[in-house]
């Protein structure tokens, strides 16, 4: 019988041209990433003044001190530096949260834990005036880089859990870790949005619950309680 020759293999689907729109370009050199930091601390300024929706790429540019063509070289459209600055965000909050429970401290009392915790993520949002609003809109229309953030701070959280708590139940970590992350975002979040001296009473407050929560894990699942 005559070889047959397999088809050759489908080629690969291009991407969605509203993908190809919103990517945003990599910066090939240390000046252009400068540049590219610029425009996003820029585009921060504008977000907190005009907001996310009223916001143009001609008032980023102007901002910047960039031509619309230096601009488009990097971000072809708004939400390319939404999806940027969103990210840039998301790698402040994990180092945030990283440098406030290290692993190395696992054994902290309560108190002090959280203290650290819930001070380190205010002066984040402190520190970066557009947070709510580039979230909210990062939310909408990136969600991929909101769930790989959640997972991260899940992820990290209930790794100090497994470490403070050798004889929690793995179902109970999980659980404890997402909640604790979601209760310190939405703290924080409300807390953002409030005066200064109604922000340290919910921040005080949040700190008690969790206080309160997590000494009774002290006295179940520490190292010194009995074998469950």
């Amino acid at each position: 019988m005559p070889k047959t020759t397999p088809p050759a293999p489908a080629p690969a689907p291009a991407p969605e041209p509203e993908a190809r729109e919103r990517a945003p370009r990599a910066p090939q050199q240390e000046r252009g990433q400068r540049r590219v930091e610029q425009i996003l601390d820029a585009a921060e300024q504008v977000f907190v003044e005009q907001g996310v929706g009223a916001a143009t790429m001609q008032m980023i540019a102007d901002r910047a001190g960039a031509s619309m063509g230096s601009l488009y070289h990097f971000f072809p459209n708004k939400d390319a530096v939404v999806e940027a600055l969103g990210a840039r965000y998301a790698d402040a909050v994990r180092d945030t949260n990283q440098k406030a429970m290290p692993l190395e401290h696992v054994h902290l009392p309560a108190e002090q834990l959280f203290q650290r915790i819930l001070q380190a993520q205010v002066k984040l949002i402190e520190r970066t005036p557009a947070f709510d609003a580039v979230h909210e809109a990062v939310q909408r229309n990136c969600p991929a880089i909101n769930d790989a953030l959640n997972q991260a701070l899940v992820g990290h959280v209930g790794q100090f859990l497994a470490l403070r708590y050798p004889k929690l139940p793995a179902e109970e970590r999980v659980a404890s870790a997402m909640v604790s992350v979601k209760m310190v975002h939405a703290v924080v979040e409300l807390a953002s949005q409030l005066p200064q001296g109604h922000r340290m009473q919910v921040i005080n407050e949040a700190h008690r619950m969790l206080v309160a929560h997590y000494s009774q894990y002290d006295q179940r699942y520490g190292p010194g309680a009995a074998s469950i």
